[in-house]
C-alpha cells in the first residue's frame, strides 16, 4: 500500500498538467447527467405561420370582442366601462404597478420622536434623558432618502379627474385629416417619449397605422387595438374614459352661488375641455382622439401607465408593427454611404428612430434634449441652387413644441429660420417654420449629434414566421442546456434570426425570393 505522502502526491498530480488549458467543468458530468433535460424533437411546422395570416387572426378576434361589447351596450342602453382597466373606478391600479412605491417622506422631528418612543416602549433605551449629537441629528433630518432604482423613478402621477371622450371634447373625431406625426403632443407628466417617437416614426405610413386600431364604436365608447408582443399579435380593447389634469368644479370646495351653472360651465370650458385638458398624451387638434386612446390601450397591454414609463424607440416600433429592430451606435457606423442608402428607404422595408444618450453632455446639444428619443421622419438628397447635392434628414421631437426655455428643436444649420433656408429650399422641401417639434438637419450633423439609431425591419405577408418557446433550467452546472434548434432553409432568400432573452423566445423569419 502506498505511503500516505504518496497518496497525497498522486492526488495533487491529477490537478497539475504541464500544459494548462481552459477549465470547462467544475464537477464531473456523472454527477448531474440525470438532471439535464433531454433533447425533444420539435415539429418544424407546428407554429409556422404567414405573417399576414397571424395578424388577421388577432384582428378578427379584436373585431369580434368589440362587436360583442357593442351588442351588450345597446341591450343595456349604457356605454361600456372596461372592468379590467377601469381608470374611473380603480384609477391607481391603472396608473402604477405592484412593484412601484411612492417616495419615502423626508425625516422630520415628529418621525424621530415616534422612533425614539417605540424604542423606549420596547425597553431598548431607558426612559430618562437621552443625549443626542446635534450634528448627527441634523444630518438625519436633512438626508435625502435612498431609493431602489427598479421601484422609484420619479413617477408620481396625479391626475385630478376622469371623464369620457364625449364629455371632454366638443366635437370628438378619432382622426382629423388622417394620422400625422404633427398630431402628437407629449403629456405634461409623462415619460413615454420613446413610445410617442415610435408612433411618430410610423405615422406617415397609413398602411401601418390602419393595422393598429381595427375596430371602434364611438357611441358606445369602445376601441379595439392590435399590438405585437412576444412574437404574436395581441388584441386589446379599452373604453373611452381618460385622465384629466384638473379636478371637477364640484371638487374645488367652497360656497359659490351658481344657479345657472354659468361659473361651472366657464370652469369646465377653460380647464376640462379639448385635447389640452388631458393628463397624458394628446393630439394637437382640440377634438382629435386617436392618440390618447391608443396610449391608454398600449398601457393596458403592458399592465399600467407606469409600465411604459421609459423605454427604447425600437421596442415601441416593434410593438406597433410586428417588425424586428436593431440598435446601431452612430459612432460605430462602418459605411456612412451604405447607411444613407438605407435611410432613403426606397422600398419601405424599414422605419427609423433616434435618441441622444450622451453621458458626457451636461445639457442640451444645440437645442436637443439629452437622454431623449426622436423620430426620423424622412431622408432627402436634393441638388442645391449651385447644383451640388445636399443630404438632409427630417426629425421630430415628441414634445410637439419647444420647451419653456426654447429648447426642443435643433438650432444648428438648417434649423427653423437659419440662413440655409432660401426661398428655393422652402419650395423644394415644401417646408414651413412652425413650433411643432419638426426640424431638418444635415446627415453629417445627425451622425454627430445623435448617439443611437434604431432600425426596424418590417414584415409583410411575403414573410413566414416560425417560433419555438423553450424553458431553461439554469443551475450551477456546465452544459445545462441540451435544447437545440435546427433551421432548414429550402429556398434562397433573406432569413432573420431573433432571440429574446426575457421572453425565452427563439424566433426566425424567412422570405423566399421571387427571382
Amino acid at each position: 500500500m502506498p505511503a500516505p505522502q504518496d497518496l497525497i502526491g498522486d492526488f495533487w498530480k491529477s490537478f497539475i498538467t504541464e500544459k494548462p488549458g481552459k477549465v470547462t467543468a467544475i464537477f464531473p458530468s456523472s454527477l448531474y447527467e440525470t438532471l439535464l433535460p433531454l433533447p425533444q424533437a420539435a415539429d418544424s411546422n407546428k407554429s409556422q405561420k404567414n405573417c399576414g395570416l397571424s395578424y388577421e387572426a388577432a384582428a378578427a378576434e379584436c373585431r369580434a370582442k368589440v362587436a360583442r361589447i357593442v351588442r351588450d351596450c345597446k341591450r343595456t342602453n349604457s356605454k361600456w366601462t372596461d372592468p379590467s382597466f377601469d381608470v374611473r373606478g380603480n384609477g391607481m391600479d391603472c396608473l402604477v404597478s405592484l412593484t412601484w412605491r411612492s417616495p419615502a417622506p423626508r425625516a422630520n422631528p415628529w418621525t424621530v420622536e415616534d422612533a425614539l418612543s417605540t424604542l423606549q416602549e420596547n425597553r431598548v433605551i431607558g426612559e430618562g434623558p437621552l443625549g443626542l449629537d446635534i450634528t448627527t441629528l441634523r444630518k438625519i433630518l436633512t438626508r435625502q432618502p435612498i431609493y431602489d432604482d427598479d421601484n422609484y423613478e420619479d413617477f408620481n402621477p396625479n391626475p385630478r379627474s376622469v371623464h369620457r371622450v364625449s364629455w371632454i371634447y366638443e366635437n370628438p373625431q378619432f382622426s382629423v385629416d388622417g394620422f400625422s406625426s404633427s398630431d402628437i403632443m407629449q403629456g405634461s407628466n409623462s415619460e413615454d417619449c420613446w413610445w410617442l417617437s415610435a408612433v411618430a416614426t410610423i405615422c406617415h405610413r397609413k398602411d401601418l397605422m390602419d393595422k393598429i386600431c381595427v375596430a371602434r364604436d364611438e357611441d358606445c365608447g369602445v376601441y379595439g387595438f392590435v399590438f405585437h408582443r412576444d412574437g404574436a399579435w395581441v388584441p386589446t380593447v379599452v373604453d373611452d374614459n381618460l385622465f384629466l389634469k384638473e379636478p371637477d368644479f364640484s371638487a374645488l370646495g367652497g360656497s359659490i352661488c351658481d344657479p345657472t351653472n354659468s361659473v361651472m360651465s366657464t370652469y369646465r370650458k377653460a380647464n376640462q375641455t379639448g385635447s389640452e385638458a388631458l393628463y397624458f398624451a394628446s393630439c394637437r387638434d382640440a377634438n382629435e382622439t386617436w392618440l390618447p386612446l391608443m396610449e391608454k390601450a398600449y398601457a393596458k397591454a403592458h399592465g399600467d401607465f407606469h409600465s411604459i414609463w421609459g423605454g427604447w424607440v425600437g421596442e415601441g416600433v416593434e410593438d406597433l408593427t410586428g417588425g424586428i429592430y436593431s440598435e446601431m451606435v452612430l459612432e460605430d457606423v462602418l459605411s456612412r454611404e451604405h447607411l444613407w442608402k438605407e435611410l432613403l428607404n426606397e422600398d419601405k422595408h424599414f422605419v427609423f428612430g433616434l435618441d441622444i444618450l450622451d453621458q458626457n453632455a451636461s445639457g442640451d446639444k444645440n437645442g436637443l434634449a439629452n437622454a431623449h428619443a426622436y423620430s426620423l421622419l424622412e431622408a432627402r438628397e436634393e441638388k442645391g441652387e449651385d447644383g451640388k447635392p445636399v443630404r438632409l434628414v427630417k426629425v421630430r421631437n415628441p414634445w410637439g413644441q419647444r420647451g419653456g426655455d426654447g429648447a426642443g428643436e435643433w438650432n444648428g444649420p438648417w434649423s427653423d429660420g437659419s440662413k440655409e433656408w432660401t426661398p428655393y429650399w422652402l419650395i423644394k422641401l415644401d417646408y414651413r417654420f412652425e413650433n411643432d417639434g419638426v426640424f431638418w438637419m444635415t446627415y453629417q450633423d445627425m451622425l454627430l449629434t445623435f448617439t443611437n439609431l434604431y432600425r426596424t425591419r418590417l414584415f409583410d405577408d411575403q414573410w413566414t414566421v416560425t417560433q419555438e418557446w423553450t424553458s431553461v433550467s439554469v443551475a450551477w452546472l456546465t452544459g445545462y442546456l441540451q435544447q437545440k434548434f435546427v433551421v432548414e432553409v429550402k429556398k434562397s432568400g433573406t432569413v432573420v434570426f431573433v432571440l429574446q432573452q426575457v421572453s425565452k423566445l427563439a424566433l426566425w423569419l424567412s422570405r423566399t425570393s421571387r427571382g
